[in-house]
């Protein structure tokens, strides 16, 4: 789900995923009411969102520890249920399983996580000589060396194995630019009202936690400083969100091959090659840089005066990850954090933690127990008709297509035909054989487990370099409640967790089904014809499959979708960012689309059915300050955009419900979006 579950500050690593924020809508405001479906008086015609989840939006509860509740927030209850129900058999058997099996690793992780005691009694001492060793450092030749020890984070660069998108059968090493507290660059360049708050909030919280690693209030001050110091030096030459959402050819820009020799010309004070040599990538093959001018600023940086600001930068990265895992002081600071940043009170309780420590550090360890138990092979095989319903639907659509030249057509098609479907659980999983996960009883630690998976996939990431993509791993979580589209995979991913609860209920109606997972489904597919998605063709590789006229034709579709929402009225006084949530906003009506001409062949199709259960799915109450956040950073509509300003776009709707244009859910004929 499409939530922020845990604010882990550096980078911005706040993972978005399917859902977003609820919100208003300035096309369904009128309150009169007539047709309605609720106890509150809400005119459907006026604003189905609201119509149909009314009565629930009035009596649902953000519990304890979060941001929001929703339809995707019961499901996660549910799995994390499952999950603790899995848990609690494996600890009454626990004298069952081999020291190295899977299964006591899951163990002493959930237990690690609930032994505060042992993580007060040890403090900061897990995570000391890693901080130490940061803390000796007198030279910036000292900082290069550092990347020789893998258990120092170090964000000032980020190298990463993966597919090159432009060949898709090999991997190679790509470099992106320095993780920064706030995020986005565009917080430290154009600050607003929010960022400053944003800002206050954060360097409160490193303070907090460098004071209980054991610095006076003074001590701790400066090395914020300095960390946002060197922050805003960087800043600057790191492209911000906007300016990513309006480069038509970002991927492109993007895409800097470059050698280690042209690396260390372009930045020679970096001595690239010494520290691609101590991370054990020095003999990439290929090299992607995706921001030059970024490197050649950070290399002007990188020299003795500035080695304060950039050593208290790594030590406070450090520190944020090991807070994590480290005793309550630092879980209470994390949480107070998290309070002000999303409006949460309360907190969960501390055996789900312990499953989300579970799910984080051995995931597909307890995905595999998850799907053996809790994911039919019924349930499975349902959800891939629906995924080929849908598909053919798609193929019949494009067809269809008066816009679209028939040779653009073709490779569109084809693109569908070699879609992969990859439904519940994967076909291979994570050997943990070699991994040696200790409770606090056998001289172990919380952070020594985050620590040692961490490396672990890490290692495993960087020993694919030069080497062949294995066609055979697929790396997902079967309990994840959310759903994927990999265009270098021409992929989508629909996990065993989301088949479930409202998405999908095999004694449910089929229409109900198709306004849960059928639309979800749709949506992921859609986004292999997005903005970015429409730039990789059939096999997953960057590479244009469209006639020079086609293309242009779609851009100007692409732009009247980002400027019909970019009038949207999200929140009081805030409008979307049209740009920002464009590919999006593409997926949900490309979705619907393929829904609705499904329910077309049906016999006497409950469309209202239908269009309610969309409703549902998207419902959701948020705090303000998670959906002020959220319309922010997020690329997703805010949840209420998805139900009013998506089901507008299609005459069913209007005709199912009598919708004219005295109505607030009426949009013009000439105003109204579409692609696909």
């Amino acid at each position: 789900m499409k939530k922020i579950k845990k604010l882990s500050i550096v980078a911005s690593i706040v993972a978005f995923m399917l859902v977003v924020s609820n919100g208003s809508h300035n096309i369904a405001m009128a309150e009169e009411s007539s047709v309605t479906n609720n106890s509150q008086g809400v005119r459907l015609n006026d604003d189905f969102y609201d119509a149909v989840n009314s009565d629930w939006i009035k009596n649902a509860k953000i519990e304890d520890g979060k941001s929001t509740a929703s339809t995707f927030d019961d499901v996660e209850n549910k799995v994390t249920e499952q999950i603790k129900d899995i848990i609690n058999n494996l600890l009454i058997n626990k004298d069952a399983y081999k020291e190295n099996s899977d299964e006591k690793k899951i163990i002493n992780i959930y237990n690690n996580t609930l032994n505060i005691e042992a993580r007060n009694r040890e403090g900061i001492k897990p995570v000391k000589e890693n901080l130490d060793e940061i803390k000796s450092i007198g030279t910036i030749d000292d900082i290069t060396k550092l990347w020789k020890d893998k258990r120092i984070l170090n964000s000032t660069i980020k190298f990463s194995v993966e597919k090159d998108i432009k060949d898709v059968k090999t991997n190679i090493l790509y470099i992106s630019p320095t993780a920064l507290s706030l995020g986005d660059s565009d917080e430290y360049t154009n600050p607003t009202e929010n960022s400053k708050k944003e800002r206050k909030l954060t360097e409160d919280y490193y303070n907090k936690i460098l004071m209980l690693s054991g610095y006076t209030q003074q001590e701790s001050q400066k090395k914020v400083d300095d960390m946002f110091k060197f922050e805003e030096m960087v800043a600057p030459y790191i492209k911000g969100k906007k300016e990513k959402a309006t480069t038509k050819n970002l991927i492109d820009e993007e895409y800097n091959v470059y050698t280690v020799a042209e690396l260390n010309n372009l930045a020679p004070n970096l001595n690239l090659p010494e520290i691609m040599n101590y991370v054990g990538i020095d003999k990439a093959n290929k090299i992607i840089l995706e921001d030059p001018e970024w490197l050649k600023a950070f290399n002007k940086l990188y020299n003795q005066e500035n080695l304060p600001l950039i050593k208290n930068y790594i030590e406070i990265v450090n520190l944020l990850y090991a807070s994590n895992y480290l005793s309550e002081d630092f879980e209470n600071a994390n949480k107070e954090y998290a309070s002000n940043m999303l409006g949460i009170t309360g907190n969960v309780s501390k055996e789900e933690e312990a499953v989300d420590n579970v799910n984080s550090m051995m995931g597909m360890a307890i995905g595999r127990l998850y799907s053996e138990k809790y994911v039919p092979e019924k349930t499975k095989k349902d959800v891939e008709s629906i995924t080929k319903d849908i598909i053919a639907v798609y193929k019949k659509r494009i067809d269809n297509l008066d816009w679209m030249s028939s040779q653009t057509k073709k490779n569109a098609i084809d693109k569908l035909d070699k879609l992969k479907i990859k439904i519940a659980y994967p076909d291979s999983w994570n050997d943990y054989s070699k991994l040696d996960i200790k409770s606090y009883e056998e001289g172990g630690s919380l952070f020594q487990n985050a620590m040692t998976l961490r490396i672990f996939e890490r290692d495993k990431m960087f020993n694919k370099i030069n080497k062949l993509v294995d066609k055979d791993e697929d790396q997902f979580k079967p309990q994840t409640v959310n759903a994927f589209y990999s265009a270098t995979e021409n992929s989508i991913i629909i996990p065993g967790g989301i088949i479930q609860g409202h998405f999908y209920d095999v004694n449910a109606p089929k229409e109900v089904n198709l306004g849960g997972i059928g639309v979800i489904i749709g949506h992921e597919i859609s986004h292999a014809f997005d903005n970015t998605g429409a730039q990789y063709d059939s096999d997953g590789n960057l590479n244009n499959w469209w006639t020079e006229e086609d293309y242009k034709e779609f851009m100007q579709k692409t732009q009247k979708v980002a400027n019909f929402y970019s009038q949207i009225e999200a929140m009081p006084g805030k409008k979307l960012d049209g740009n920002l949530t464009v590919g999006e906003n593409i997926a949900d009506i490309g979705g619907v689309s393929c829904l609705l001409d499904i329910l077309g062949e049906m016999n006497n199709a409950n469309y209202k059915a239908f269009f309610e259960s969309y409703a549902v799915t998207w419902r959701q109450i948020t705090t303000k300050e998670y959906a002020t956040y959220a319309l922010i950073i997020d690329v997703h509509s805010p949840n209420k955009v998805r139900v009013n300003a998506v089901l507008p776009q299609f005459q069913k709707f209007y005709d199912t419900y009598g919708i004219t244009e005295k109505d607030g859910m009426y949009v013009k004929p000439g105003d109204r979006i579409g692609i696909w």
